[in-house]
């Protein structure tokens, strides 16, 4: 019983964190801590945190970073929370032999960070509203998950405050591809 409403304390903890979290990125007084950031380094950083449970879950995770460095001028802080969300998200719903690729490309004055999965991918319909709050593809799966539905939510939101936009492409049984672009701007 003790263990039961320990988990669920630690649950509903992080629930207020993201609900906390979300307010603060809507409020106009939101600052970013911005400095220039080296992309392939942010995604090495994300990569080595989440090997170990890749390799329990049987997952390839895979950086792309390309042969030159790319430098933004963003917030390191909230950058590694999203891609953090996506790879953990990637990492939830591909099956054992999978792979998950971070991968960080130079556009005209913007850079591209995707994260994607050979997992079980999403339906069509459902893809206009996975940055909803609370906004979970199978809701039965909540409480195996963990998942509290803000994850893309809180994405969407780093990247809006970064002048940025994230997008999303998915197949079922084939996979799912989540594009961040944010402006280039940094000084080195």
């Amino acid at each position: 019983m003790l263990e039961s409403s320990l988990e669920e304390t630690v649950r509903l903890s992080e629930l207020i964190g993201d609900l906390l979290f979300l307010a603060r990125a809507e409020s106009p007084l939101t600052e970013l801590h911005r400095e220039n950031v080296n992309i392939g380094e942010l995604l090495a950083t994300v990569r080595d945190y989440y090997e170990a449970s890749a390799t329990d879950a049987g997952i390839s995770l895979v950086v792309n970073d390309g042969a030159e460095p790319l430098i933004a001028e963003l917030d390191r802080s909230l950058m590694l929370r999203a891609v953090s969300n996506l790879v953990s998200n990637a990492i939830a719903h591909t099956p054992p032999g999978g792979i998950v690729t971070l991968a960080a490309m130079n556009e005209v004055a913007a850079i591209r960070i995707e994260v994607s999965d050979t997992g079980v991918g999403i339906p069509a319909e459902a893809l206009s509203r996975v940055f909803d709050r609370f906004f979970r593809v199978d809701p039965s799966r909540s409480k195996t998950s963990g998942g509290t539905g803000l994850g893309l939510a809180i994405v969407q939101s780093i990247l809006a405050l970064h002048g940025g936009s994230a997008e999303i492409a998915s197949q079922l049984g084939r996979g799912t591809r989540v594009t961040l672009r944010m402006s280039a701007l940094a000084t080195r």
